[in-house]
């Protein structure tokens, strides 16, 4: 019998945008140098989802993983 998630696990993967995608953008599979560290990346979407609310945000994450994103 399985165990049941932890709070942690399943924010994680409610968090998780592969499950309502049928597929990620391959550029997100490639090998990279980050521009940014976690960290960063992290506050400064934290600091974006204040701005805009949270909803717009998600909403602009999935579209960047569905590989529509600005070049």
């Amino acid at each position: 019998m399985a165990k049941p998630f932890t709070e942690e696990e399943l924010y994680k993967v409610l968090a998780n945008p592969f499950y309502c995608l049928r597929s990620v953008h391959p550029i997100f599979a490639q090998d990279h140098d980050t521009l940014v560290s976690e960290e960063q990346w992290v506050k400064a979407s934290a600091n974006l989802i204040r701005e805009i609310g949270a909803e717009k945000f998600l909403r602009l994450l999935l579209e960047n993983l569905k590989g529509n994103y600005c070049q």
